[in-house]
């Protein structure tokens, strides 16, 4: 952890940090022109200092995670490293592949792009003495009283915020406080237990919720709420709550086991987290949040959620400036993408129900059922958010070379398909999809409006989905069914005779567990839940180990004909034990010796 915490005192020179000229404060733009002794001398650039602080909050979301530091053309995300998608690349020198090859290890290879413990570990430490400098710095500030008492709450969540980043990936981390370490110090701080960090995040969230308000005005649309407060509490108590760390038992001594989860299973952290999520969910709505809703069109209001800049769903927001980020990185070939990255695997789009809430599997069309699933029309009658997440074969997309909405095609053997031949059109990573959510139909990466969007890092549907979780393994079904069906509502699926929304009258927990589970991976796709979710259920032996599949589609005269093959590339996934937890790096273990390494490695 030394080289983390001590190094050159961190000054915001060259690092992204924030302008009040945007629509809001907390629009990214580069500010070279600061150092420690100006910083905390003028008002401005005390804020600045913090905001750069909230620059990184979102690097860990979607397909952010994997980016490429040089510039590089990489995006990649958990996305990629799970059930989720599939990307261009498959050497095993990616951070993606390194995790879903089950090639996890301690000793990283110097060949490894940005391998994926330096970004799990480096950047939250960084961040967090970056809030320890600034809370030691502060009071020297010319804020007014006010204004030091909420951006010290402000900077504390940050704080809180990357531990929780932390212990998702390793299990209990060394906490530190608000010390500061100086170049001379000699640093050997052993990792806390996991009950510690996760009674610490929670202490410092309950702390300083009454110190932020619930809302800002336009210009300071972004920072931190008492909302936001209340949501990531809910959050770390869900993981706490879970299989992996309640009782998990990985280890092969108590040390190990304690730094990965609690020693024994205990029913009553679930009861902790229900409340929490209730909590959360009762604040945001006397706050005015809560779904989005418009179904104008089926599942509209949820598909655009992702693309409005301001709405009433998101409880922590990772601010960002106009941009194509997205489209020029996940959008077809046609639509102006020189090398399109990353693309949804069939095996997402198989967990998409129909129009009727139900499985493809079990909800099949019939002359009695005209609205189940039928296999030869894949992508009619279904919930609605399968549209608004993946585009598949011949949907609508604005095309500038026409400057109107033309079909997609993926079929095989096109500009935007599978390439089976070679000297063919095509893509050899094809999956048949394409990323969707977060993007609007109305746009192209080579024309069309520029999305003024920002990325919803905590959203009011996470924590209702947290609630029907916590509250179902605790015992009590109806919250469950009560927040399941509202999200079913405002996705567009139908409500049936029984009002049920496809959903089983007189569910088992059992039961209901597994619908719960399902309905976290329609509705949080592609927003970094996934890969997570399937750890802390201690699923992932078993939904990890997979074989990646795509639709390969067949075009003869006027009909498709669908196909599920695996990928092309690395179709098999691996997952092993020892990947529940990321290790911690070999040369950090060799410079502090008080750090336990995690199981399995």
């Amino acid at each position: 952890m030394k080289k983390i915490i001590i190094g050159v005192l961190m000054v915001v020179v060259g690092t992204m940090i924030y302008s009040c000229k945007k629509t809001s404060i907390l629009d990214p733009q580069l500010n070279s022109d600061l150092n420690e002794e100006t910083t905390f001398a003028d008002s401005a650039k005390t804020s600045n200092f913090l905001f750069g602080i909230y620059s990184d909050i979102f690097f860990d979301f979607s397909s952010r995670y994997y980016n490429s530091p040089n510039g590089s053309s990489i995006t990649a995300g958990t996305a990629e490293a799970c059930d989720e998608g599939n990307h261009r690349l498959f050497g095993v020198t990616q951070p993606f592949v390194v995790i879903y090859s089950g090639s996890l290890a301690s000793v990283v290879s110097s060949g490894t792009n940005q391998n994926p413990y330096i970004v799990a570990y480096n950047k939250p430490y960084a961040n967090i003495r970056r809030v320890n400098i600034f809370l030691s710095n502060v009071d020297k500030s010319p804020f007014s009283a006010a204004m030091k008492k909420q951006t010290k709450a402000e900077a504390r969540f940050l704080r809180a915020w990357y531990y929780s980043i932390l212990i998702k990936h390793f299990g209990g981390v060394a906490l530190i406080g608000d010390r500061l370490f100086g170049p001379n110090d000699i640093v050997d701080n052993p990792r806390n237990s996991y009950e510690e960090c996760v009674n610490y995040i929670v202490s410092e969230l309950d702390a300083i919720t009454n110190d932020l308000p619930a809302n800002y005005n336009a210009q300071n649309y972004g920072r931190i709420t008492s909302i936001s407060c209340k949501a990531l509490k809910s959050r770390v108590l869900l993981f706490a709550a879970s299989p992996l760390f309640n009782g998990g038992n990985i280890g092969k001594n108590e040390a190990q086991r304690k730094v990965v989860g609690y020693a024994a299973y205990d029913a009553n952290r679930w009861v902790k987290a229900a409340t929490a999520a209730k909590e959360a969910l009762d604040a945001a709505t006397a706050g005015g949040y809560g779904l989005y809703e418009d179904n104008s069109t089926p599942g509209l209001g949820f598909g655009k959620v992702f693309t409005m800049r301001k709405n009433p769903e998101f409880l922590l927001n990772g601010m960002a400036a106009g941009s194509k980020t997205l489209e020029g990185a996940l959008l077809p070939v046609s639509r102006g993408v020189t090398t399109p990255q990353a693309m949804p695997s069939q095996n997402l789009v198989d967990a998409f129900g129909t129009i009727n809430g139900k499985p493809i599997t079990t909800d099949i069309k019939s002359p009695t059922n005209p609205t189940g699933y039928d296999a030869a029309n894949p992508y009619v009658n279904r919930d609605p958010r399968l549209g608004y997440t993946v585009i598949w074969n011949q949907m609508l997309w604005f095309n500038n070379a026409t400057g109107n909405k033309q079909p997609v095609s993926t079929y095989i053997n096109t500009q935007d398909g599978w390439s089976t031949k070679s000297g063919e059109a095509g893509l050899t990573y094809a999956t048949g999809y394409y990323w969707r959510k977060m993007m609007d139909d109305g746009t192209a990466n080579n024309g069309g409006p520029t999305l003024q969007r920002v990325w919803g890092l905590i959203r009011y549907a996470e924590v209702m989905l947290n609630y029907a979780e916590a509250s179902n393994e605790a015992g009590n079904i109806t919250p469950a069914y009560d927040q399941l069906k509202l999200l079913r509502k405002r996705a567009g699926i139908l409500a049936g005779t029984d009002g049920l929304y496809g959903l089983k009258a007189s569910m088992s927990q059992a039961e209901m567990r597994e619908v719960i589970q399902n309905e976290r991976q329609v509705e949080l796709a592609y927003e970094g839940m996934r890969f997570f979710d399937v750890r802390r259920w201690k699923l992932a032996m078993d939904k990890f180990n997979f074989t990646m599949m795509g639709m390969q589609i067949t075009k003869t005269g006027s009909t498709y004909t669908y196909a599920k093959v695996p990928i092309t590339n690395n179709p098999l996934r691996v997952f092993k034990e020892a990947n529940y937890f990321f290790p911690l790096d070999q040369t950090e273990l060799n410079r502090v010796p008080a750090l336990i390494q995690n199981p399995g490695y």
